[in-house]
């Protein structure tokens, strides 16, 4: 048998690009082994016919919304991401098209529980191992962006009983996962860690390439700034122009003025150019850098990395938190556990005391028979007293089996 899973992610500001890119595909991923090229186009999103700006979107529905003038926190939840799939095997049984409807059929839910208008995507990816679906609910109510309130404990466990439920009658057989599972507890913490190691590995990665496109164009300037001299001598001499001026009737006198120009021989006009070429395509290079921005967007890729380090570490922290509470939490199932086999035993006793009891006041088999049924039925009509009845189910069994 096969179960219906959903998984919720929260989803802060600094969350949403690196999402973006995940979800859409927007850039090679070099962390995640499970991505087939060849069948990313195959992806769809049942919200968006195109690629949308992630930020934008979030920005959008949330102003649309808002009653209040207050700004949202920079630390506030902006979506709670739910991950819906099953296991491989309830894929392969699937034909194409009902595949197909297993995911319009969970958008439908999403909409129809937190509002259409909320819902900022529903990417469905079928390039990975699993197919499943990306859901990006906005949590907005009365007004507010409210993710502890639409997303608390009780809609969580809620989520997790009527998926299901719908997705049954809409014809898919899967089967509620198990209640308290350890698993339940861990998978939101694991998801975003995972997810975010994923998202600052590509970044990383884009980091290096900007890096060495950078270290590259810095070479070819440095081996043409070679060419072009600190300080430019040019190898010339001056013009000078001999004149021949008469002084008097019968004598002259040969004068040389300089003219202001210079002359330079064929080998320095040469050189000359040479340097002239290597200086305009530096100067080309650099308007060029200039213009692509490649700097600015290796400072911008710089800062999204330290966000995504601390955001890991965050993450971490979590994790931590939510492991020691997972901890806690079976040893409170252990506890309760014990409680429950003491109070089984207590019902025991107390149903047979009872049974000894009623049969020596009746006096007589037929009279106890007749009375000890009165009492069980009395038993039957009080709520939360299942345990009574299973001990008297039981009892019965052996009384019938001797």
């Amino acid at each position: 048998m096969s179960y219906a899973v959903v998984r919720m992610a929260k989803m802060k500001s600094h969350d949403l690009k690196g999402i973006q890119f995940h979800n859409q595909r927007e850039r090679e991923s070099r962390t995640n082994p499970d991505i087939d090229k060849e069948k990313t186009k195959e992806n769809y999103d049942l919200i968006n016919a195109e690629n949308i700006n992630y930020n934008e979107r979030v920005k959008e529905i949330i102003e649309s919304q808002k009653t209040g003038t207050r700004k949202t926190r920079k630390d506030a939840v902006l979506v709670n991401e739910l991950i819906v799939t099953s296991d491989k095997d309830f894929f392969d049984r699937l034909t194409p098209e009902e595949e197909a409807q297993f995911f319009a059929k969970s958008a439908e839910f999403f909409c129809e529980r937190y509002g259409s208008q909320n819902i900022a995507y529903a990417t469905v990816h079928k390039d990975e191992h699993t197919p499943h679906m990306h859901v990006g609910v906005v949590p907005m109510r009365d007004g507010k962006l409210q993710g502890k309130n639409v997303f608390n404990r009780q809609e969580l466990l809620w989520l997790q009983d009527e998926f299901p439920k719908h997705i049954q009658k809409k014809g898919f057989d899967l089967e509620r996962g198990e209640r308290g599972s350890e698993r339940e507890h861990l998978t939101t913490a694991e998801f975003k860690l995972k997810k975010t190691k994923e998202q600052l590995g590509e970044l990383e990665n884009e980091t290096v390439l900007l890096e060495k496109d950078l270290s590259h164009k810095k070479s070819e300037m440095l081996a043409l700034s070679e060419v072009v001299p600190g300080e430019f001598k040019i190898k010339a001499k001056k013009e000078i122009n001999t004149e021949v001026v008469k002084k008097g009737l019968f004598s002259s006198e040969t004068v040389q003025k300089e003219t202001g120009n210079l002359i330079i021989s064929l080998d320095e006009y040469k050189r000359m150019r040479e340097v002239v070429a290597a200086a305009s395509t530096i100067k080309q290079d650099y308007e060029r850098l200039q213009a692509t921005d490649v700097a600015k967007e290796n400072k911008q890729l710089r800062e999204e990395n330290k966000e995504l380090h601390e955001a890991v570490d965050r993450l971490y922290d979590d994790w931590k938190e939510v492991s020691a509470e997972n901890r806690n939490l079976k040893k409170d199932v252990s506890y309760l556990k014990a409680l429950i086999s003491d109070l089984r035993l207590e019902i025991q006793n107390v149903y047979k005391t009872t049974k000894r009891f009623l049969k020596e006041f009746a006096g007589g088999d037929r009279a106890f028979k007749g009375l000890f049924k009165d009492f069980i039925d009395k038993v039957k009509q009080q709520k939360n007293m299942g345990e009574f009845e299973k001990v008297h189910k039981r009892e019965e069994t052996k009384s019938m089996e001797r």
